[in-house]
């Protein structure tokens, strides 16, 4: 089962309370303004919420982006809260490009997630950790939670990924009961995106995390390099089902510039993730970009690079220097004080006061009668889990007395929402039913 101590704050946790300050997006020598005059800022982090697009705690106008989704031009519609994709913008808050690239998209191999909806599952060679921030959906009638989740099932996850076999997913979707419905439906081939390794160029084998992938006799896309592929991210493509921890190709293609699309030289880049690469003191890596640290890069209050490491969640905001690397500006950690704490609550909801694009506070009571006051931020995921299914649900579309559950963290009196899913009304509960006497 999933570690709780240490994902107790998720990604989206770290970006509710690192992120409560904004979360700026200029390089070293410049400074943030309404208009940028630098370079193109990439951005790269899960969907929390729309009403425009909400990314890092930030809020991108996209009525004049171009949308890619699996590098097929799309629009604005196909994307969902939790997929992790990257927003270029060459001006501030508006966007002029979105990618998003799903971590891997097949099989289940192996699954033990609990009745609460969290644990870990193997997805095609991903070890995948899901927690109660990640967003559950599914085209499938008969699984509607991911406990329910079975091997063999073909969902789609993304998520922050180490690039080496381990993903934190922000959103998990189940697509067909097995590959034989994939198959059918609209789909060509299952697919799985990694860092290569124990390349054997004359037996045609690598690995991607724990999967051995064998490429004899398929496509190998213009864009590999002769030789040795270790290190390189890929995308690997297959047809079959992986049977003793091996995947037979169908197409093995370069993915450009890491886990989490491509960038350009002078672009500034902010990165949310888990630290996968860590030489102590000197870089970090994080979704497939190095970030070199040096003297002038700054941590959250009370953080230093001491506190860094493999595994840990991290949002870094970096520029490209004079000699073309990569450094980092900023450096933001997932907070673990004792004085903070983690919770849910069920319930109807009401509005207290103004709502101001994503921003305002909310109160929520259960069956119990038990009120708490919560506020919702950009950094909030804001999904739809009623019947009604809005897919660019926001708070201004919440009304008083509808069903909410919401997960939130508390820091000091405040709590503030990581999480909240609109529902349908719940059923009350029926009373049991009186024993019936009967005379002797």
């Amino acid at each position: 089962m999933v570690n709780k101590n240490r994902f107790l704050l998720t990604a989206m946790a770290a970006g509710v309370i690192a992120g409560l300050a904004a979360c700026g997006g200029s390089n070293g020598p410049s400074s943030t303004g309404t208009t940028s005059t630098g370079p193109t800022r990439v951005v790269t982090g899960p969907i929390t919420a729309f009403g425009s697009v909400y990314v890092n705690g930030e809020k991108f106008e996209t009525d004049d982006a171009a949308v890619y989704v699996e590098d097929s031009e799309s629009n604005e519609g196909e994307l969902r809260v939790g997929m992790n994709v990257t927003v270029k913008s060459s001006s501030d808050g508006t966007a002029d490009s979105i990618h998003y690239d799903d971590d891997a998209e097949g099989e289940v191999l192996s699954v033990e997630v609990g009745v609460d909806n969290t644990g870990t599952m193997n997805v095609m060679g991903h070890d995948v950790t899901v927690d109660t921030n990640t967003i559950f959906e599914s085209k499938v009638p008969e699984i509607t939670q991911a406990s329910e989740i079975t091997i063999g099932n073909i969902v789609e996850v993304s998520g922050t990924s180490s690039g080496t076999g381990g993903i934190l997913a922000t959103r998990l979707e189940v697509k067909a009961l097995d590959l034989d419905f994939y198959i059918k439906g609209d789909h060509d081939s299952m697919e799985v995106k990694g860092n290569v390794s124990g390349h054997v160029v004359d037996a045609g084998t690598f690995m991607i995390g724990n999967i051995t992938v064998s490429y004899t006799d398929v496509v190998v896309d213009d864009s590999m390099p002769a030789g040795n592929w270790d290190g390189l991210y890929v995308e690997v493509k297959t047809v079959e089902s992986i049977v003793g921890n091996t995947m037979v190709a169908s197409k093995v293609e370069l993915e450009d510039g890491g886990s989490k699309g491509e960038h350009d030289d002078d672009d500034e880049l902010e990165v949310k993730g888990e630290i996968s690469e860590y030489v102590d003191g000197t870089s970090l890596t994080v979704n497939g970009h190095t970030f070199l640290i040096d003297a002038n890069t700054t941590y959250d209050e009370g953080k230093s690079a001491n506190d860094l490491d493999v595994g840990v969640m991290v949002e870094v905001e970096g520029y490209t220097d004079a000699n073309g690397n990569l450094v980092a500006k900023e450096i933001e950690l997932e907070d673990h004080d004792e004085g903070m704490g983690s919770d849910e609550i069920e319930g109807t909801v009401k509005i207290v006061g103004s709502v101001v694009d994503n921003d305002g506070t909310i109160e929520v009571t259960d069956k119990h009668d038990m009120t708490v006051t919560i506020v919702v931020n950009s950094n909030t995921i804001m999904h739809d889990d009623s019947s009604a299914k809005v897919t660019n649900f926001n708070l201004s579309m919440l009304k008083d007395g509808e069903t909410v559950e919401v997960h939130y963290v508390t820091e000091g009196d405040v709590n503030t929402a990581t999480k909240l899913e609109r529902e349908d009304p719940k059923e009350p509960e029926m009373a049991p039913a009186p024993e019936t006497k009967t005379s002797k």
